[in-house]
């Protein structure tokens, strides 16, 4: 299994830290490895919350961005996509501990997790559509957590938010100093894993229509397997979002034709 991806149970809570610094950018490798140590959890009654963090000054800038290249985009959506659908069948509270940025990929994981602590110096962004790309998780989950609006801003205009900001639209739960900021993400996860995990168990299945937009977790895979068929079949079939990914590579402005 992928050493960027590390996994420690203690106090009831399954700590999954991503340690490829300095960004923590999700390749295939990396984003299998996190699907495969959720999927691992699932038997393991005294897990009774899963807390995603990153080593060092930040969480996660998203998917390698090479691996959108056409002949890639395919193995990578499926590595990917997979970490939700592993963190659905296990079933136990997600939180986000965020310091840094959370950007792209990491900005879904954490609009898809239950609650999110983060730090002051913590910016959060999809900026998918400088490359004539989108999230499509994001796209999926994250009206329900910050409102349609809201929603739309930050996917279309692709502008990064700071975390006082993120706060005021819920995105973010609580905001913590810097200094401490650790400590204080292991108390707040401590406040959730100090209950009952059969009775939090149930009620996260009870809240979980609710955090995927109304959806069934049936209704959620469908809905993310239509957006993943939007993305390789119509997307990836543009002009534009080729030419994106080619001047990222390249190093310089991308020739938009709106094709």
């Amino acid at each position: 299994m992928s050493e960027t991806v590390r996994l420690e149970v203690r106090d009831h809570v399954a700590w999954l830290t991503l340690d490829r610094p300095p960004l923590h950018i999700l390749d295939v490798p990396t984003n299998r490895a996190l699907a495969a140590h959720a999927r691992s959890l699932a038997g393991l009654d005294d897990v009774r919350v899963i807390a995603l963090t990153g080593t060092g000054a930040n969480f996660c800038a998203g998917v390698q961005i090479e691996d959108h290249a056409p002949a890639r985009v395919g193995a990578m959506l499926e590595a990917f996509h997979d970490v939700f659908r592993a963190l659905l069948e296990v079933g136990r509270p997600l939180v986000t501990a965020v310091r840094g940025v959370a950007l792209g990929g990491g900005c879904e994981l954490v609009a898809f997790a239950d609650a999110c602590i983060a730090s002051e110096s913590a910016t959060f962004g999809f900026p998918e559509i400088e490359l004539a790309c989108f999230p499509p998780v994001a796209s999926l989950v994250l009206p329900a957590v910050v409102g349609a609006h809201r929603a739309s801003e930050m996917i279309l205009n692709g502008q990064p938010i700071d975390a006082l900001r993120a706060e005021t639209i819920g995105l973010v739960n609580v905001v913590a100093e810097e200094a401490g900021f650790e400590l204080e993400a292991e108390e707040y996860v401590q406040w959730f894993a100090g209950h009952s995990g059969a009775a939090l168990r149930i009620a996260h299945e009870a809240l979980q229509p609710a955090a995927l937009g109304g959806r069934s977790r049936e209704e959620f895979l469908r809905e993310l397997a239509r957006v993943e068929a939007l993305y390789l079949e119509r997307l990836m079939a543009t002009h534009d979002a080729n030419e994106g990914i080619a001047a990222w590579t390249e190093k310089r402005a991308p020739d938009w034709q709106d094709r």
